[in-house]
């Protein structure tokens, strides 16, 4: 693989050197973004070759991701710098979705679906293979989260078209509300957003990355959520257990978590509200709702909720045995 970016490197230089339009061919052998071109005045040396990277856009709508790692800035994992030869993913500010990727990624599969984010070109630059279209744009709806917990709790959406990590965040103070995205139809494939609920008072730094089994944060945190946008105006909120938080080999699977979530909706268009997990209520992987409680990935217990145009849906988080008051 990296003798195959090495020749394509060499290659795209030489054509820049002569003015000729170059494109590069991905190891499945598709041609990506024959308009651009490669501004090189000279070629580089192996070991700039070996060192060059593509920077992060400053941007407001762009929120940088651990940049004093590796992946300097990129929603990449904290070791993967954004290379020549690599689509590079970036995370939007609460309320807004990433509006760029690889336009013939179209099918969840890998690895079309790592195909997110700026295309680092081989002269170390980050382009949009949408021109015309911001980094980010706003969401068509969003999800209110209301946090009555005393510290602040980080809610990380997973990076898609990416490798699925929790690395976009959404912090929510004490007392206060923050919008989460909800995507529609022109969003990636028609994709929803995943996200993972951490405990309150976990750091950024734990939260939004991915973890192991020796903190439940992370990868590890004990709830999600997962959100979409339907064509006719018909929210879908899904919450539920965290499935790796009951595997056997977690430490803590039947550690009772110290806040619950509860999804709630007023107006006439609410169907399966409220939904609630409260861990001094229903225990561990226990939802209290309605009707629409289901078993999902290795047993996770979850329940859907749905709002339509006329009714308006949000997400409380609340200290443990609280869950009835709100």
């Amino acid at each position: 693989m990296q003798l195959h970016l090495t020749v394509i490197t060499i290659v795209l230089a030489v054509l820049a050197v002569l003015g000729v339009q170059a494109h590069v061919i991905s190891d499945d052998g598709i041609a990506h973004f024959p308009d651009m071109h490669y501004n090189m005045t000279t070629p580089f040396t192996a070991l700039e070759k070996r060192q060059l990277r593509c920077a992060l856009p400053k941007h407001p709508d762009i929120v940088p991701v651990t940049p004093h790692l590796g992946n300097h800035g990129w929603a990449n994992s904290w070791d993967r710098p954004c290379r020549p030869g690599l689509w590079c993913q970036y995370a939007c500010v609460p309320g807004k979705l990433m509006h760029q990727w690889d336009p013939t990624a179209t099918a969840y599969r890998h690895p079309e679906s790592e195909r997110g984010g700026l295309y680092c070109g081989a002269d170390g630059i980050a382009r949009k293979p949408y021109p015309n279209r911001g980094y980010c744009y706003t969401a068509p709806r969003k999800v209110p989260v209301l946090n009555l917990n005393s510290k602040q709790v980080h809610i990380c959406q997973t990076v898609l078209p990416g490798d699925e990590a929790m690395r976009i965040p959404n912090r929510v103070a004490p007392g206060h509300s923050v919008g989460l995205a909800v995507p529609g139809q022109e969003y990636w494939i028609d994709s929803g957003a995943h996200y993972y609920v951490n405990f309150p008072g976990t750091p950024l730094n734990e939260a939004c990355v991915w973890g192991n089994r020796n903190k439940p944060s992370g990868n590890w945190a004990p709830y999600i959520l997962a959100l979409k946008l339907r064509d006719d105006g018909e929210i879908f909120v899904t919450l539920g257990w965290n499935p790796v938080w009951l595997e056997y080999a977690t430490p803590f699977r039947n550690a009772v978590p110290n806040f619950g979530v509860k999804v709630v909706c007023k107006g006439s268009g609410c169907k399966n509200t409220p939904c609630t997990i409260d861990p001094a209520v229903n225990r561990v992987n226990s939802v209290s709702h309605p009707q629409n409680q289901f078993s999902g990935a290795g047993g996770a217990s979850a329940c859907v909720a749905t709002a339509d145009r006329r009714s308006t849906i949000k997400i409380i988080l609340f200290p443990r045995g609280k869950g009835h008051i709100y």
